[in-house]
């Protein structure tokens, strides 16, 4: 770290510089960390700004003890939700990381997180299902055609092999899109349906991140030995999906309690703490065991954490040095 000035990484520098495959064994590496308390979490762990009738504004960070970092992040976003446009670029980023030495205290890097906070978000998926999924499963179900599906397919498929991908979304155009966008760029058939019931049926793996206020995954569509993953901005799946799960597991309860569904569920007494049978660091790093039979419903309710952002951007901030990359801000 010996660079005068401050990194600053654009997206499209960043999308070059993170190996995808690399980027899972970070995401693993972190969640490990969170498991065994390497992580220093900011307090409170959530500022937000909220305009009205406008953009909303969070901020989030921790430092990493063993990377000797520590990272913030702030992003904008539109509370009605949906994806940017492509011309969001041309005008700058709505997720600026902002990394720090933690031993010296300086600042060393700013980068554009737009597409690496969503690479992180199927890093994480990916981590869950290779840890939660039944043996042999083949079968993926794609809830929600928008930039975090289209970040996580790639990841996916660098780890897990599909011989049939679905992908249901709101809008017929979307899915299709997404469709023809995902083949080209993985050579893999993805193929769009017109409903949530028909992707979910017979799946062996569920990916929900979509931005819908109402819950629409019925539970009799979900079949024996399923595992789903649900990262929507609210509630996905319908209330009787979280009690008829096997395991029900978080990535963080202190994080997803504040989501929407369990505020409402915890509120109301449908759900206690006690009904969630393990946080997923603690599964990764050997504390409970994960599916213990290819029988076993899993559902895991996932907010994201922000050390794996931080841990993933440190990664990018050393390669970016090695290679040269970026733009130097001088003090």
């Amino acid at each position: 770290m010996n660079q005068r000035g401050v990194i600053y990484l654009s997206n499209k520098e960043v999308k070059n510089l993170l190996d995808l495959g690399r980027a899972i064994e970070i995401t693993k590496e972190a969640l490990c960390d969170h498991s065994e308390g390497r992580v220093i979490w900011s307090k409170p762990e959530d500022l937000a700004i909220k305009t009205d009738g406008g953009w909303h504004y969070w901020v989030t960070g921790c430092a990493l003890s063993t990377r000797q970092v520590a990272g913030i992040r702030l992003r904008a976003i539109k509370p009605e939700g949906g994806s940017r446009d492509p011309s969001r670029a041309a005008r700058g980023p709505r997720r600026i990381l902002i990394l720090s030495d933690l031993e010296r205290g300086e600042i060393i890097a700013i980068m554009d997180e737009d597409w690496c906070h969503a690479v992180r978000t199927g890093a994480a998926a990916t981590v869950a299902c290779r840890a939660l999924a039944r043996e042999g499963s083949s079968v993926l179900a794609i809830l929600g055609a928008g930039d975090t599906a289209r970040a996580t397919l790639p990841v996916m498929v660098k780890a897990m092999h599909f011989e049939e991908i679905r992908v249901a979304s709101r809008r017929p155009e979307s899915r299709q899109a997404y469709a023809r966008e995902m083949e080209e760029q993985l050579g893999v058939r993805v193929r769009p349906v017109d409903t949530a019931e028909e992707a979910v049926r017979g799946a062996d793996l569920v990916f929900s991140a979509t931005t819908t206020s109402q819950p629409f995954v019925c539970d009799e569509w979900l079949g024996e030995g399923v595992f789903v993953y649900s990262i929507g901005k609210h509630q996905e799946m319908e209330d009787a999906v979280y009690k008829n799960a096997d395991k029900f597991i978080v990535d963080s309860w202190e994080h997803c309690k504040k989501k929407s569904d369990l505020d409402r569920m915890v509120r109301e007494g449908f759900l206690t703490r006690d009904d969630v049978y393990a946080e997923l660091p603690d599964l990764i790093a050997g504390r409970k065991p994960g599916r213990e039979s290819n029988r076993e419903r899993i559902l895991m309710r996932a907010v994201g954490l922000v050390n794996q952002d931080i841990a993933i951007a440190d990664w990018i901030y050393r390669h970016a040095l090695e290679l040269g990359a970026g733009k130097v801000l001088p003090f």
